[in-house]
């Protein structure tokens, strides 16, 4: 009697190790505040609208894909070259080649009606795999915050001829797990040359130059930004935003922050990775707009990760 007891214990317990209730995303809110200065008090509301947010959730996540996309080609291209130039390395493999952080693009109109622009808030970062004689090494390649000055064609909302003002600094580290110091070096003096300041600086204006759906990323930008949409109490924002980026109004300037991250949550068994991005724009420190996506995460059946009223319907994805 005792053994089946015990039989009956067991069973009863490896029945439940099994069930468990992961945490899932069931919805995702696409948010936006849009708000203007009154008497130096911020006067604002939450548009809390897929139908309006999402198409600028897209088209900020394809213009970063588009930019970092032209920027690896760029960066591949060149150290292939020059790597494979010297007759001790070879290419194998760039790991990685994007920018990291915030794009921020300042649109200026200056009182005479010049319009300029300021490109920061983001860093270069890359990795290269290369081989010395058989020997493989890794270079880490980081730069300072970059911040650049550009030409800007309103017509077209093109940025393009990239001047740093920032005093781009590059650092470069050679990993080759205790490799003898002339090799280091060699393949050091070959990466300088291939992620001089001068260099970072032509691959990033090359990347932001990548047409976008036919479009230059500002004026893609903008193209999903619609007038008479985005109103609170009787202004509308979208036009403000499309008339500051044309730069007609002297003396004013519009800032647009464009930024990509993925937010780590705890799924009850593993990590999981959930992608978000935002846009926030500033005119003159008189009106703003900022739109992010938000996780709902909820609790579900372990056979059902889309648990709960309506099941899968019921929005349970991740962008």
């Amino acid at each position: 009697m005792l053994k089946k007891i015990i039989i009956l214990i067991f069973i009863f317990n490896t029945s439940t190790v099994f069930a468990y209730y992961p945490t899932y995303v069931s919805q995702t809110k696409h948010l936006t505040t849009i708000g203007y200065k009154h008497n130096n008090n911020w006067r604002d509301i939450i548009v809390d609208s897929t139908s309006m947010g999402k198409p600028i959730h897209d088209e900020v996540k394809e213009i970063l894909s588009t930019i970092n996309n032209k920027l690896f080609e760029v960066v591949e291209a060149e150290a292939r070259e020059e790597i494979n130039d010297t007759p001790t390395l070879r290419f194998r493999e760039l790991k990685r080649a994007q920018l990291i952080g915030p794009l921020n693009t300042k649109i200026i109109t200056q009182s005479n009606g010049v319009v300029t622009v300021e490109l920061s808030g983001f860093t270069f970062d890359a990795e290269v795999k290369v081989d010395w004689l058989g020997i493989t090494l890794y270079g880490d390649v980081d730069t300072s915050t970059l911040r650049f000055a550009a030409d800007y064609n309103v017509s077209t909302g093109r940025v393009y001829n990239l001047r740093d003002i920032g005093n781009l600094q590059v650092d470069i580290d050679i990993d080759g797990n205790g490799i003898i110091n002339s090799i280091v070096a060699e393949t050091l003096d070959v990466l300088q040359y291939i992620f001089f300041p001068d260099s970072v600086q032509d691959a990033v204006d090359e990347a932001i130059n990548e047409l976008n759906d036919n479009e230059y990323y500002v004026k893609a930008f903008d193209n999903v930004i619609l007038p008479q949409t985005w109103i609170v109490d009787g202004i509308d924002i979208g036009l403000e935003i499309k008339d500051a980026i044309k730069g007609i109004n002297p003396g004013e300037y519009i800032s647009i922050s464009l930024s990509e991250w993925d937010e780590r949550y705890y799924e009850g068994s593993k990590y999981r990775y959930y992608y978000k991005n935002r846009a926030v724009i500033d005119i003159s420190n008189e009106y703003k707009f900022d739109y992010g996506n938000e996780p709902v995460y909820a609790t579900g059946d372990w056979i059902n990760p889309c648990a709960g009223p309506g099941g899968s319907t019921s929005g349970c994805y991740e962008p």
